[in-house]
Formats: C-alpha cells, structure tokens, sequence
C-alpha cells in the first residue's frame, strides 16, 4: 500500500479545481463524506460504477473512528482561538493530522477500488450514479446542486487528461 496512490493525486488535482473546495465544505456541513465523493469521482473517471454495499461491506473504520473525531476536536479549538490564540500552534498540528488521516482513508479506499472492475463508459450519467450513491440518505434537493457542481468539475478533468 501506498499513501502516494493515483486516488491520492486524483484527489488533490480535483480539490484544487476552481469552486471544488467551496463545494466539497458544502457538502461536508450537509453531511456528506468528502473523500467518499472524491472517490466516487475518481471511480466513474476510471469507467466504475460506485457499489455503496460494497464498500460498507469492507471493515474501513478510519473515517468514522479517526478522520471524523480529529475534525471535530479541531472545529472545537478553531471556536476558541479567538480568545485563546496561544491555541493557533495546536489548530496547525490538528490540521495536519486531519490531513495525514483522510490521506490514509484515500489509501484504503484505492486500495478497495483496486478489486472493483470497470464495468461502464466514462459518462456524465455515471458521474451522477456515482455521486448519489455515494452521498446515500445524505441527498437533498439542497446536495442536488452541489453534486452537480463537483460532477461538473470531474468531467471537466477527465476531458483535459
């Protein structure tokens, strides 16, 4: 395994695509898992259709047992810098562990993604099966429009490789 995986770049490079970030946090506060969208995008890139009871069926707890709480303990101490900001240095290391722990859920989830065989064209309609199976019981008429902006950027991705 690899922490340096082509769903590692992939994810990178589509983050940083204008309005995907902004999108992403969006969809965060919504509820939706981000790198499992990111995931969902890089699958249907690779013409391969997102299996939501597959992927619940692997033993991946990072998210919810690590990814998550060291989101919310650094939201927390994010509340308090502007009445602590001795607090800043903390934030930073909170940050970066975040960081270094949703790299390591990428790396599983490729590494799951590597047993799943392409099985459709690359397409827009696979885009959004991706996304919406993805986001699960988390999508709204309010996800609709986010969904659609970061299946937007995707395809906007695939067709400049």
């Amino acid at each position: 395994m690899s922490l340096e995986n082509p769903l590692w770049q992939y994810a990178l490079t589509l983050y940083s695509r204008p309005g995907v970030e902004q999108c992403c946090l969006q969809l965060q506060d919504q509820g939706a898992v981000v790198n499992r969208l990111l995931f969902a995008c890089w699958l249907a890139s690779q013409g391969i259709r997102f299996d939501r009871d597959r992927l619940h069926q692997s033993d991946n707890r990072w998210q919810p047992e690590v990814t998550r709480p060291l989101r919310a303990v650094r939201f927390r101490v994010r509340e308090q810098l502007a009445a602590l900001p001795e607090a800043e240095a903390c934030y930073r290391a909170l940050r970066q562990a975040e960081l270094a722990a949703e790299q390591l859920e990428f790396m599983l989830l490729w590494q799951q993604g590597q047993s799943w065989s392409p099985d459709s064209q690359v397409s827009e309609a696979l885009f959004r099966h991706n996304l919406q199976q993805a986001c699960g019981d988390r999508c709204s008429q309010a996800t609709g429009a986010l969904l659609l902006q970061l299946q937007s950027a995707a395809i906007v991705l695939v067709e400049d490789d």
